[in-house]
Order: C-alpha cells, then sequence, then structure tokens
C-alpha cells in the first residue's frame, strides 16, 4: 500500500465520519482502498466499491470517492445467534420441504455472536486475513450508519476486465484434511448452481460461454467443487446485468431463487443483512470485480458476529451440516 497504511486510513476515515473499503484480490499483494461518500445509483462508468446486502430487493451501498449525499442509515438490528438444536431443527425441516418436491435445494444459514475484545483492531484483523488467506478476496467495508464488514470470501460473483466476464459456480464443502471422494450429497448441490448460472448466463449472452469444472478448489482450511464460467460481450456494463440476473445464486439461496429466498427470511431466524450480498470494485482500471460476501463478520461496537451457512438438499445430514458451519466460521474466528 503507498503512502499510507492500513491503520492509518481507516483511523483516518472513522475521525471525519467517511465511507471506506480496503481490498486485496485473490492472488495479489497490493492492498486497495477508496474512501469518500456513499450513493445507490453509480453513473456510467463510474469508479466505486459496491457493498449490497442478500435481499435482491433492496439498492446496493457505492462508496465514492469525495462527497455524496446523506444516506439513510439502517436500523440497529439485535441478531440472535443459533443454537445447534435451533440450527439442526432448521436443517430436518428443510430436508423435509426439499423431498416433498417444493424446493431443490435451500441454504441454511446461522450466526455466531462473540464478545468483542478491548484490544480488537479492524485494519489489523485484516492485516491478518491478508496473510492467511492469499487466494481469497480479502475486504474491510465501513460505512456510517450501516455497518462495519470484514471477509475472506473464496466466490467471484461477476467479474469484468473489456469484453471478458467470469462468474463462478462454488458448491460443496469439506475439510481440506478429508480425503475422501466428493460424495452425491455434494456434487447434487453443485450441479443445482452450475446448471442455474448456465441457463442465466445463455439468455444473457450471444456469445458462446466456456465452462470449466467441476474441480477441487482449496481456500484455506476448506475445499470446494468448482466450475468457472467465461464469456465474451461487448458491453462496457455487461456485469450489472449479470449480477442483477444471478444475485442471489442458488450457493447462498436455493432453487427456485426467489422462493428460497422467501423461504429464508421467514425460516431462519435471523436477518442476514449483508451476509451473502456482494462486494467489491467497479469501474476501477477498466474492471469490475465482484465477490459473494462470504467468511465474513460483521463488526458492531461490542460484539463481532460470524456468519455461515451450507447448501442443503434432500440427503442432507443436519449433524454433518452443523460441523460445516463450524469449520466455515472458524476461517474467521480461528485468527482471533
Amino acid at each position: 500500500m503507498a503512502r499510507k497504511d492500513t491503520s492509518t486510513l481507516y483511523h483516518e476515515a472513522l475521525a471525519s465520519g467517511r465511507a471506506l473499503a480496503l481490498y486485496r484480490l485473490p492472488g495479489t499483494r497490493s492492498v486497495h482502498y477508496i474512501t469518500g461518500g456513499v450513493v445507490r445509483k453509480l453513473k456510467n462508468g463510474q469508479e466505486a466499491f459496491a457493498f449490497a446486502p442478500f435481499d435482491p430487493g433492496i439498492k446496493p451501498y457505492y462508496i465514492v470517492a469525495g462527497s455524496a449525499k446523506t444516506i439513510q442509515p439502517l436500523p440497529v438490528v439485535k441478531q440472535k445467534a443459533a443454537t445447534k438444536a435451533s440450527f439442526i431443527r432448521l436443517v430436518k425441516n428443510i430436508t423435509i420441504d426439499i423431498r416433498s418436491g417444493a424446493y431443490g435445494k435451500i441454504v441454511a444459514a446461522r450466526a455466531l455472536l462473540v464478545a468483542k475484545a478491548s484490544g480488537f483492531e479492524a485494519p489489523a484483523f485484516f492485516d491478518k486475513l491478508c496473510s492467511a488467506y492469499p487466494a481469497a478476496f480479502v475486504s474491510l467495508t465501513m460505512i456510517p450508519g450501516v455497518g462495519m464488514w470484514i471477509g475472506a470470501s473464496p466466490e467471484i460473483l461477476a467479474a469484468q476486465k473489456g469484453d471478458q466476464l467470469t462468474t463462478y459456480s462454488l458448491a460443496g464443502t469439506k475439510a481440506v484434511s478429508d480425503a475422501s471422494p466428493w460424495g452425491d450429497k455434494e456434487k447434487e448441490e453443485q450441479a443445482i448452481v452450475t446448471d442455474f448460472i448456465r441457463r442465466k448466463l445463455d439468455a444473457i449472452s450471444d456469445k458462446a460461454i466456456k465452462v470449466r469444472g467441476p474441480v477441487t478448489s482449496e481456500a484455506g482450511s476448506l475445499k470446494h467443487l468448482l466450475t468457472t464460467f467465461t464469456a465474451k460481450s461487448m458491453q462496457a456494463d455487461v456485469w450489472q446485468q449479470v449480477v442483477k440476473t444471478l444475485h442471489p445464486t442458488p450457493a447462498v439461496s436455493g432453487i427456485p431463487q426467489a422462493k428460497s429466498v422467501k423461504y429464508i427470511q421467514q425460516k431462519e431466524g435471523f436477518d442476514r443483512r449483508f451476509y451473502a450480498g456482494y462486494l467489491g470494485p467497479v469501474n476501477r482500471n477498466g474492471r469490475t470485480d465482484l465477490f459473494v460476501n462470504l467468511r465474513c463478520m460483521e463488526v458492531t461496537p461490542k460484539q463481532l458476529i460470524f456468519y455461515a451457512g451450507c447448501g442443503i438438499t434432500g440427503d442432507s445430514d443436519p449433524q454433518q451440516e452443523w460441523l460445516e458451519s463450524e469449520r466455515k466460521i472458524a476461517v474467521l474466528k480461528g485468527l482471533l
């Protein structure tokens, strides 16, 4: 990072009441930042950092350099942590609804609330994530009146550089130490997401779409099944159409998409807010890189709130899904 370190940038933004995004792209060493105001709609080609909630009906927030209009603060939400028993019960109920034929897949998520230590420093934790997870998109997003989130996401939602567009189908999870073959449940979960993305991209693009995978992709202590899609487009902002069509993908919501989002909002028992939303730089040096907000935590004045979700199919084992959510939460929590 040139001139100012992450701590200086963070404390300057905090003192001045400006929004700030610190981020490090996968496979790179340079930390980038943007600080300033917030808008809810971008001008053509405007550089910004996007921060969108899980709910596709709510407009994204865009951090832009300089001043911007005052935004309406979000109401304070008192999150509810899931107990092991309540999460297992949720997963059991989901498997019943899937077996009835009403759904193909639903993602069950939970929150874990931890008291924030007096010595916790958000920029120092961001730096630690950059060192621990070089292949992830590491970010710290702070918007006054909206919140602060830190994460290390393994999943691209939409990336565009010039005329090339890339997106991921990432589903199915195991510990890196698990050498057993991928099971039918993980393969089915991945296939559901892949088929959904393929259909959506076919409807958007008039060019051939290249598909690679599924392959095993490691992300810290976890590994996933990954299929990569690439396509050509002459539209400079085709990423916006792709995001509008895909978000939230079945990797974080379910099938059918809209019906699963409603199910999640009614049954999960907490507000996902920006968990499983998307974030990243747009229109920076001719490219846009948006990632799903996974392996993340919300930083509040008194608590750190960790979020994790598991793709549920009719063959899911509730006990194993609980263990998977524990492993996902440990990606960040283990570095405290």
